[in-house]
């Protein structure tokens, strides 16, 4: 199997992990399945599972609050170029919540955030928060 098929495959197949989460969550109400399912889909890179799980243990869906986990899975998507993930970041170091406020830190996150141009952060990242 050629590395780029390989490559397209696992992409594939992650996303499809992240389609199932975000169905067990959204749909179902079953929110340890999900926290399970971003969880894995988050070990193989994908940013958009950082960030939803991030959101989970911030919010103690599925499991207790735990603000260092919801920060290392946060830190990983921002650190992807991925904007959610980027304005999340920027939040917590703002407000102070979960980590200890910094309004550098979060200044510099925000501006990475707003390199995107895609607009209202608050409408774009806290529809689940």
């Amino acid at each position: 199997m050629s590395i780029i098929k390989l490559l397209f495959s696992t992409n594939k197949d992650v996303e499809s992990i992240f389609q199932k989460a975000f169905e067990e969550e959204t749909r179902y109400n079953n929110f340890e399945k999900a926290l399970s399912l971003y969880e894995k889909a988050a070990r193989l890179g994908h940013a958009k599972s950082q960030y939803y799980a991030a959101l989970m243990y911030l919010k103690g869906r599925g499991t207790r609050r735990n603000y260092s986990k919801a920060l290392e899975l946060v830190e990983q998507a921002a650190k992807q170029n991925y904007p959610h993930g980027q304005y999340l970041l920027a939040q917590m170091y703002l407000s102070g919540e979960g980590v200890k406020k910094n309004e550098e830190i979060g200044n510099e996150w925000m501006d990475k955030f707003s390199s995107h141009n895609i607009g209202d952060g608050i409408t774009l990242c806290f529809h689940n928060y």
